[in-house]
């Protein structure tokens, strides 16, 4: 599926006449242009689908960002390490225990938190 694509009026207009002009029919342009309510720009859509929704919780957002380090996922066990980390560390702790264990130091701390256990899962 194309992108959305945003015109203002005048943009519109512009298109229209391109298009007849180049012996194309301009008439579903035209019906749009009948439906444009002055130049008023169009309301801003959520950058994220989740923004329209409900927020995710933190367990879905580190499923969906830390998920694959896991073999079954974020556990409920694993979450409860994550917090603890998350707790226990400040930002420059964890980014400097990840960097010491050869680990990416980006992210936010949940996601340093999981990299670590991850991390320390392996060495066990």
């Amino acid at each position: 599926m194309p992108a959305p694509l945003r015109l203002n009026k005048k943009e519109l207009v512009e298109l229209i006449e391109a298009t007849e002009e180049g012996g194309g029919d301009a008439g579903e342009l035209k019906t749009l242009l009948a439906q444009v309510d002055g130049d008023t720009p169009p309301k801003p859509r959520p950058a994220r689908e989740f923004l329209i929704n409900d927020e995710p919780t933190t367990e879905e957002r580190l499923e969906y960002e830390a998920g694959y380090l896991f073999p079954v996922g974020v556990t409920g066990d694993i979450l409860n390490q994550l917090v603890e980390f998350d707790r226990s560390h400040n930002l420059k702790e964890l980014k400097t225990m990840c960097v010491e264990a050869g680990l990416s130091p980006n992210g936010h701390k949940k996601l340093l938190a999981a990299k670590l256990i991850a991390y320390q899962g392996r060495q066990s």
